[in-house]
């Protein structure tokens, strides 16, 4: 399954990501989350269904387990980004993913997978910004890198999930590299929603189907 979650800041699309690849993963010891979100229904629905999917498919590639993999993108800039991303690191101790640490080319890192893989990538955004900036250089048209790499991932693997920004809500005019940075997320996005087989939207706490 290929799951797109987009949402704001601190919505909560990254724990939710997490929980939705443990579930794919079909690791006895991941299906432990459902039971602590049979309140959040939405979310356990999609689990369940994700589980079972995965478990009547007859490719030979299922008969063993694959890895997790997290595909950590951020980039720390600062003390604050440090802190965040030890807090992220934290919050996945003891939950079997495999973190590879990848600030920007993923089409690189493509032989590194299986089919029978589970991976969770965190974040588009975060991967866009340092596609598009290096250095004092700003690169043009960065998302043809990143989709390239995307659909590579895409392609190899049988279970990803993908976790990403929706920052197009205000109507405030940006600067020109700013108003540059959200239409190439955007592309990504659109392109994402395209071919990915559920789109879920995080906001203020509330899961909502987009596509399914």
């Amino acid at each position: 399954m290929k799951c797109l979650i987009i949402g704001g800041s601190k919505s909560g699309k990254s724990e939710i990501g997490e929980k939705i690849a443990l579930s794919l993963s079909r690791e006895p010891k991941s299906m432990i989350w459902c039971d602590s979100l049979k309140q959040t229904s939405q979310i356990y629905d999609l689990m369940m269904v994700a589980y079972s999917v995965g478990s009547q498919r007859k490719s030979v590639s299922r008969v063993s387990l694959g890895k997790v993999v997290y595909i950590a993108t951020m980039k720390a800039y600062d003390k604050e980004d440090e802190e965040r991303i030890q807090r992220h690191i934290e919050k996945r101790e003891g939950l079997n993913f495999i973190t590879l640490e990848v600030q920007r080319n993923l089409h690189e890192i493509v032989n590194n997978f299986e089919v029978k893989d589970t991976i969770l990538i965190d974040s588009i955004t975060s991967l866009l910004t340092n596609e598009m900036f290096i250095g004092n250089e700003i690169i043009k048209n960065p998302s043809i890198n990143i989709l390239n790499g995307l659909k590579k991932i895409m392609n190899k693997a049988e279970n990803i999930v993908i976790i990403s920004d929706y920052i197009f809500n205000d109507s405030i005019e940006y600067d020109e590299v700013t108003e540059s940075f959200k239409k190439e997320l955007a592309i990504i996005n659109k392109e994402l929603v395209k071919i990915s087989d559920k789109v879920i939207e995080c906001s203020f706490g509330s899961v909502k189907y987009l596509k399914s």
